[in-house]
C-alpha cells in the first residue's frame, strides 16, 4: 500500500480535508527543531502548554523560553498558540504530565486529529503520520500507536541502539502519537477508547508479541516505510541529568543509580547489558553498537 507523499510546501496538507493539530511540551529542546520540522507542514493548529514559572512536573525549572524560540522559528505560518497553566506535582509527576497533555489536547478541539509526537521522537517523514490517520479513519479508532527504535546512548563516534536478544531490530510503543481531540488521557498520552497499533511485519519485540489489550487492534505497516527513532536517552550526560530530574517517571525508578550504574558506563559495558529497561527490564533485551 503506497503512502501519499507530503509536499513540504504544504501541498498534501492543503488537499486533505482533515484539520490536523499538534502540541509541543516546552521542556526538551535537544531534538525539538528536527522533530517539529518534519510534521509541521501537516498542521493547521499548533499549541504549546506553557507551565507557570517554567516549572516542570517535579517543580524543577525547564528551558521553556529556549523551546518557545525553536517553535516560533519553525512556525513559518504563525499558527502557534500558547496555553498557560500550572502542572506541578512532585508526589505524582506522571499525573501532572497527563494533565498538561490533556490541557493541550482540549485546546485543539477544532481539529480532526492531534499529533502527540514528543520532542525526542524523530519521524522518518510526515507521510507516516498521513498513513496512520488514513488507517485510523478507515477503522474508526480513537488513537494510533507507531513503532519506535530506541537509541539508548550516543557518543561522538557511535550510538547504542536497543536490539532483540538475537540481534534483530527492536521496536517499542511508548504511547499513541495520534489521538482524537475528544480524547480523555488516562496516563501521560495514553487515552481511553480504541487504539490502532501499526506494527512492522515480523516484529518480535515484547509489546508486539503480547496479545492485544482490550480495545486494541493491530495492522501491519507497509514494507520499508520506516519507524520513529526515540532519542529519550540518546543525549549528553548533562542533558540526561536534566531529564531524569524533571521527567514524569522521576518517582518510579532509582534514577541516579540507573544513570551511574547503567547509562553512563554504556560505552564500556554495552555488550553485557541484558533486560535493562529501568521500569520493565525485558522491554530492552540488549544493545548493539552502530557507527554514527
Amino acid at each position: 500500500m503506497a503512502i501519499p507523499p507530503v509536499d513540504a510546501s504544504g501541498g498534501r496538507a492543503a488537499m486533505d480535508p482533515r484539520r490536523v493539530g499538534a502540541y509541543v511540551l516546552p521542556g526538551d529542546p535537544t531534538w525539538l527543531r528536527r522533530t517539529l520540522s518534519v510534521y509541521y507542514p501537516l498542521l493547521d493548529d499548533l499549541v504549546v502548554p506553557v507551565p507557570d514559572g517554567a516549572r516542570g512536573w517535579t517543580g524543577r525549572r525547564l528551558p521553556v523560553e529556549e523551546c518557545l524560540d525553536i517553535v516560533r522559528d519553525v512556525d513559518a505560518r504563525g499558527i502557534v498558540r500558547l496555553v498557560h497553566g500550572s502542572w506541578v506535582d512532585p508526589r505524582d509527576p506522571l499525573g501532572a504530565e497527563t494533565r498538561q497533555r490533556q490541557a493541550a489536547v482540549d485546546a485543539l478541539a477544532g481539529t480532526d486529529w492531534v499529533v502527540q509526537v514528543d520532542g525526542d521522537e524523530l519521524l522518518p517523514s510526515a507521510d507516516l503520520l498521513v498513513h496512520a490517520m488514513d488507517r485510523a479513519d478507515a477503522r474508526q479508532v480513537d488513537a494510533v500507536e507507531l513503532p519506535m527504535r530506541v537509541v539508548f546512548r550516543r557518543t561522538r563516534r557511535a550510538r547504542y541502539e536497543v536490539v532483540q536478544s538475537d540481534g534483530a531490530p527492536h521496536l517499542e510503543y511508548p504511547g499513541p502519537v495520534l489521538v482524537r481531540p475528544s480524547a480523555r488521557l488516562r496516563s501521560t498520552r495514553r487515552p481511553e477508547g480504541s487504539v490502532l497499533r501499526l506494527v512492522v511485519p515480523g516484529d518480535t519485540s515484547l509489546q508486539a508479541v503480547r496479545p492485544p489489550e482490550q480495545g486494541e487492534t493491530r495492522e501491519d505497516l507497509p514494507v520499508d516505510v520506516g519507524s520513529l527513532v526515540h532519542n529519550s536517552w540518546g543525549r549528553t550526560p548533562r542533558e540526561i541529568l536534566a531529564k531524569i530530574r524533571s521527567w514524569g517517571h522521576a518517582n518510579d525508578i532509582h534514577r541516579y543509580r540507573f544513570y551511574l550504574a547503567v547509562w553512563l558506563p554504556t560505552p564500556m559495558t554495552w555488550r553485557l547489558l541484558r533486560n535493562f529497561h529501568p521500569l520493565v527490564g525485558e522491554l530492552w533485551p540488549r544493545l548493539d553498537k552502530v557507527a554514527d
